[in-house]
């Protein structure tokens, strides 16, 4: 008797075989009405836009953080590996908490809480409280 592993390739260009089972296995959802369907191009556009300034954010000001931190460029290294590892782990967190609790409602809740780290930053460096790095990683939350 042969075995399945010596009569196909461990590596394949094309679908596997159960892909096509899974998706008509799976319940037919309707689609969104067809008046809300801009919306959802608004929002998805308005969650890739933000995701993107607030990653380049980091990239555009690294040379001012260095130069406020007094660092070298390992240092400047650390500061982006650290704010990427926290992007990171706060994607992972999202996707569950997107799955537990609905991709809407976990969507609406990230972009309502998005400002607040920068109103609280702007208000304690008013106060001269604190500077930008402590209210900077809850901005990825």
């Amino acid at each position: 008797m042969e075995s399945r592993a010596t009569t196909q390739p461990m590596i394949s260009f094309g679908r596997a075989p159960c892909d096509e089972g899974v998706i008509r296995a799976a319940a037919d959802t309707p689609g969104c009405a067809a008046r809300a369907r801009p919306w959802v191009l608004v929002a998805t556009i308005l969650g890739s836009s933000m995701a993107f300034i607030d990653g380049s954010v980091v990239t555009v000001a690294l040379p001012a953080i260095q130069a406020d931190l007094t660092t070298s460029v390992a240092g400047a290294q650390w500061v982006a590996n650290a704010y990427m590892v926290m992007l990171g782990a706060l994607i992972l967190a999202g996707g569950s908490a997107g799955d537990r609790f609905g991709r809407r409602r976990v969507f609406a809740l990230g972009h309502g809480s998005w400002p607040r780290p920068s109103w609280a930053r702007a208000w304690l460096s008013s106060t001269g409280l604190w500077s930008l790095w402590p209210c900077r990683p809850f901005k990825r939350i």
